[in-house]
């Protein structure tokens, strides 16, 4: 939904800039810088803004950024379009990660070669099996002998993609029982100051991704925009810090200008983490919402 962003309001950023700090990317054996870019946004500008989507890219990448997430539903492999041309020639220097939730298997394997198109290279570091809800879901994704998972091992062994991750911002308990039937290298969830307040997926997801070796990447860091509002409670630096003082290996907020991508940055060099106080000062500030009214990826209880 339509959001007056209060970004510009944080301290400008400092250009030339020092390295972003980085962390392992669980049992890929990879190091990233803590910020990456998540492509959902770049994916919804209209085509007159296609040179300014690329040159956002352009610029996260200048700044330091190593760690892009897309997916083939951002607008029709839009997103992925715009990545590719924005990474032309510097695709070993970047860790590239997709999705896909088609069922069945082969319609899995045949968007993922038109992402690869897409992005301009033969493989992806991280083929993501997209949005897993409830539990009938996991199991057509996981279980299934024609599912995603069947698909994304196929991938693999084609050497398509490098490694096998998932995501979901629905249900939390469903995405902790997902760790238990395979060992993904990745976890994609949502990790933001509001999370703790209803249905967290800070609690009951990040403990057991660390104990099975699996790397978190945080999404919808200002919960799809909610937090970045001009009328939220906490500052989107605020918000970023937050997100990478919890066990996670990178954060993927989204953009929509460079503007918003270098206060982004400016919130990480250097990174200094929130101790626990501090963290639980900025979840209260947002204060205590009822369902799903500000977080509405997440399952209504209702």
């Amino acid at each position: 939904m339509p959001f007056v962003c209060s970004w510009p309001q944080d301290p400008s950023p400092v250009d030339p800039h020092p390295p972003l700090p980085r962390r392992r990317l669980g049992r890929t054996g990879l190091e990233v810088p803590i910020l990456g870019l998540g492509t959902h946004p770049l994916g919804t500008l209209p085509d007159e803004q296609e040179d300014a989507a690329v040159a956002l890219i352009a610029r996260a990448f200048d700044l330091g950024v190593r760690y892009f997430d897309t997916a083939p539903s951002y607008d029709h492999h839009r997103a992925e379009r715009r990545l590719g041309k924005a990474l032309a020639g510097k695709r070993d220097q970047v860790v590239l990660a997709t999705k896909s939730f088609e069922l069945p298997a082969a319609k899995a394997l045949a968007e993922l070669d038109d992402s690869l198109r897409a992005l301009g290279t033969d493989h992806v570091d991280i083929f993501q099996i997209h949005a897993i809800g409830d539990d009938d879901d996991r199991v057509r994704k996981l279980d299934a002998e024609n599912g995603v998972l069947a698909a994304a091992l196929a991938a693999q062994k084609a050497g398509k993609c490098k490694h096998i991750g998932f995501t979901g911002h629905a249900e939390p308990a469903v995405l902790a029982q997902c760790l238990d039937a395979f060992a993904f290298a990745t976890v994609l969830v949502p990790v933001n100051c509001a999370d703790p307040l209803w249905v967290s997926f800070v609690q009951q997801v990040l403990p057991k991704a660390k104990a099975k070796g699996t790397a978190v990447v945080a999404m919808k860091v200002f919960a799809a925009g909610q937090l970045a509002r001009a009328d939220a409670k906490v500052t989107a630096a605020e918000c970023v810090r937050w997100a990478l003082s919890q066990d996670v290996a990178v954060a993927v907020p989204g953009c929509r200008t460079i503007a918003e991508l270098e206060v982004d940055i400016a919130a990480v060099q250097p990174f200094v983490p929130m101790d626990a106080a501090e963290q639980l000062a900025v979840t209260e500030r947002v204060g205590a919402h009822p369902g799903n009214a500000l977080e509405w990826y997440k399952k209504d209880r209702k």
